[in-house]
């Protein structure tokens, strides 16, 4: 993007993508959200996230075009976004393999000074259907909010908003892998919820997260514990949850220091329906998601779920945001009762 034709073609794709989005901009349902995203607006491996008045552009390496000009497509985009109030735009460069970078990250994804724009503040909180969170886009490589769960969030509020009304108590929710909590915020408005991730510092930041919405957090429970170690310690005090969040990571490494184990999707998956399933209560539901590629091929997941349940009986979720319609093949969740 060195010649004034790949920048000029870039504008033009930007604010293509921006229009497609249109509708949800307009509907100030969120203000996180995927203003471009890879081949589907026009340049494989690279993707525009806005949050509030920040924007994180990510690109994968050996994806985009090799003209591809990072910091002059922060610049544009800058520009393009600025009606939004965006006032920054921050890059987060995607190594093929991580590995070899020795656990080091790129200066960048650090660094206060954005690719283009003002610095914004180390913590933000972007409005998402009723609720707010907190983000952080120089944080590292992750921002602590997975948007292309934003409508299931709203779903998982919808649904404990029901039963509290159908049962008269509230529904006890169960989240594991919980990261930063943004799901128990949602379920928390109607339920109480148990949070539980091996991270001090993201449960902390879950705290935060109930301590921005005005929620109690003494009337919530948050665990720093294994998702298995967990369900044994459930098992043996005859723990029952009305909703269970089974949204893991694709891999982690395990830490014998810490008791840790490695954790595959790929591996365990059926395992953890399957444990997750002893756990739950009469007329319950367990929302089941990934993002790893080969379990998000069609049919997979479900066979995964069937294989730990037998005949699960499925239950709708919400079509996937317009701003990820082009991902739908990246992720997949699907929500059941036994």
């Amino acid at each position: 993007m060195h010649s004034d034709g790949p920048a000029s073609a870039f504008r033009v794709a930007l604010a293509r993508a921006l229009d497609r989005r249109r509708a949800l901009i307009d509907s100030r349902t969120t203000q996180a959200f995927r203003v471009f995203s890879g081949a589907g607006d026009g340049i494989d491996g690279v993707f525009i996230d806005v949050y509030a008045d920040g924007a994180v552009l990510i690109e994968y390496e050996g994806r985009p075009p090799g003209d591809f000009d990072a910091h002059a497509a922060a610049g544009i985009a800058q520009d393009v976004l600025r009606p939004l109030g965006v006032r920054a735009v921050y890059h987060k460069p995607f190594a093929k393999d991580r590995s070899r970078l020795g656990g080091a990250l790129p200066d960048c994804v650090t660094n206060p000074i954005p690719a283009a724009g003002e610095r914004v503040s180390e913590s933000t909180l972007i409005r998402e259907h009723d609720w707010n969170l907190e983000v952080r886009l120089y944080d590292g490589l992750s921002t602590g909010l997975f948007l292309d769960q934003r409508e299931n969030r709203r779903w998982i509020a919808e649904w404990t908003l029901a039963r509290s009304q159908q049962t008269g108590t509230k529904p006890t929710v169960l989240n594991t892998f919980a990261y930063t909590c943004a799901f128990s915020v949602a379920a928390a408005m109607h339920a109480v919820t148990t949070s539980v991730d091996v991270s001090p510092r993201y449960l902390e930041w879950g705290k935060r997260n109930f301590t921005h919405n005005q929620i109690d957090v003494r009337q919530h429970f948050f665990t720093r514990m294994d998702t298995f170690e967990f369900f044994g310690f459930a098992r043996k005090k005859s723990w029952r949850y009305d909703l269970m969040i089974l949204d893991p990571p694709s891999f982690a490494s395990g830490s014998k220091k810490k008791g840790i184990k490695p954790w595959s999707a790929l591996e365990h998956y059926s395992r953890l329906v399957n444990e997750a399933a002893g756990l739950l209560a009469p007329g319950g539901v367990i929302f089941a998601s990934t993002n790893t590629q080969e379990l998000c091929r069609t049919g997979r997941l479900e066979r995964e779920i069937a294989k730990a349940v037998g005949r699960p009986k499925w239950v709708d979720l919400p079509e996937i945001g317009i701003d990820f319609a082009e991902e739908h093949e990246r992720f997949s969740a699907r929500a059941f009762a036994i």
